[in-house]
């Protein structure tokens, strides 16, 4: 990289995903802010929590490393807006998050941030199929002061509210357990706090071992407050994960 300068970073310890590892929405969303806001994000290693972290910045790319590892690329993206392929109302989304299929089930998400149906301190944000369509996510998204600054949500929380509801819903169906890859994003106006919102995912392909999808956030008028594109990526050893979620259940 030319013309860089270097900054440091340090994500916040309750703005967890799996244990000891940042949501990938709130880290994508920090580092995104990099580079304008409006960026392809893309995660090679998991995040640490509580740790400062080096960034390189040039005009519209950014490296964030811990030490000599490379762990996210962050890339400036020009401004979009991508459709759902339906609106659910409020009631529909509060019904779908009731349908989370792990709720009650200890998992290596219970105390995600975005997801984890007990955090009481996170955003709230567990996606659950539409009685409609059971291969579409859905959620409501009711920010609260924690995750703001003067009222208005901060853009690391709002890439986190679309992060979790963008996991594959057969994956969740079937609990198989995927990490984020790359999240790219971009927020259309400011989110305040009065708002209730209701977040949708959905699949857009589906490979071997990752998952194309998507997902966005709506107002109560349906308008698109922002969304997001996601490549998620099936962990190899998935014996290995449920063994870890029943230990620490």
């Amino acid at each position: 990289m030319t013309n860089t300068m270097t900054t440091p970073i340090c994500l916040s310890g309750r703005e967890n995903g799996p244990k000891g590892m940042s949501n990938g929405g709130f880290a994508c969303g920090t580092f995104a802010g990099l580079v304008g806001g409006t960026a392809k994000v893309t995660l090679y290693q998991k995040v640490p929590l509580e740790t400062d972290l080096t960034t390189r910045v040039s005009e519209h790319l950014a490296q964030v490393l811990a030490g000599d590892r490379l762990l996210a690329v962050a890339e400036a993206v020009e401004p979009f807006v991508l459709e759902p392929p339906v609106r659910p109302t409020a009631a529909q989304a509060e019904s779908a998050r009731e349908r989370h299929p792990l709720r009650g089930l200890r998992h290596p998400l219970s105390d995600c941030v975005v997801c984890g149906p007990e955090r009481r301190d996170g955003l709230g944000v567990t996606p659950g199929p539409l009685e409609s369509d059971p291969d579409i996510l859905a959620a409501p998204f009711r920010p609260t002061s924690g995750y703001a600054v003067d009222g208005l949500v901060r853009p690391a929380a709002v890439w986190g509210a679309l992060d979790c509801p963008s996991y594959s819903a057969a994956d969740l169906r079937t609990r198989r357990f995927c990490l984020l890859g790359s999240l790219e994003a971009c927020q259309v106006r400011p989110v305040a706090v009065t708002e209730s919102l209701v977040v949708v995912g959905w699949t857009r392909g589906v490979g071997t071992r990752s998952v194309q999808t998507a997902s966005a956030i709506i107002d109560e008028d349906g308008a698109v407050v922002a969304s997001a594109r996601a490549v998620w990526v099936a962990v190899r050893h998935q014996w290995a994960v449920k063994t870890i979620a029943r230990l620490v259940g």
